[in-house]
């Protein structure tokens, strides 16, 4: 019989399934949803540092940086979609029949706000955790990962991450993002 760790486990706090990827302009904006795909991993990344003494225990100690990063992957192309995440790397048009991305010569890209949700239902009750990054710009270009007809699963994968940075026009603790968790009574 296994030994566990511990006896029970709190069902209403599990993170199951995978989230919906929206972006917007700014975090108070309009969102637009980037359709389907999957969320890979998102992370808060702390670089550290500490002042050396040489002879003594390190004076100083702290956090010189933060960023949060998320990959992420995309299955359905939206040309306009890929132009807005882009923040002006990219322009794109459409008319009745083509969707057409533009890309090469911009010298600046526009930081943008996202969003994950990842709802569930529990008991009758939907239940969502929400990470809202408020400044983030795309790590690359446009990426298509294609694959062969005759794959068992042959849609392109459109693979991108992005980065987010401290908002410093935001409250110092509140600069990075914010993830909220609904908790059932």
């Amino acid at each position: 019989m296994p030994v566990h760790q511990n006896s029970t486990v709190a069902t209403n706090k599990l993170l199951i399934g995978n989230c919906k990827i929206e972006t917007s302009a700014s975090a108070a904006g309009t969102y637009v949803n980037l359709g389907a795909g999957i969320v890979s991993t998102s992370a808060h990344e702390v670089e550290r540092y500490a002042v050396q003494a040489g002879n003594a225990p390190d004076p100083l100690e702290g956090v010189s940086d933060e960023t949060i990063k998320v990959d992420f992957e995309m299955i359905e192309y939206d040309s306009s979609v890929l132009a807005a995440i882009h923040g002006g790397l990219i322009t794109s048009t459409t008319t009745s029949s083509v969707q057409t991305i533009h890309a090469g010569g911009n010298s600046t890209i526009t930081p943008r706000a996202f969003k994950l949700t990842n709802t569930r239902y529990i008991s009758g009750t939907t239940v969502q955790t929400i990470l809202t990054v408020y400044n983030a710009t795309m790590d690359t270009g446009p990426s298509i990962t294609w694959k062969s007809d005759n794959d068992t699963d042959p849609i392109a994968v459109l693979p991108g991450s992005f980065t987010g940075k401290l908002d410093d026009s935001r409250t110092v603790g509140y600069q990075l993002y914010m993830l909220t968790h609904d908790v059932l009574a």
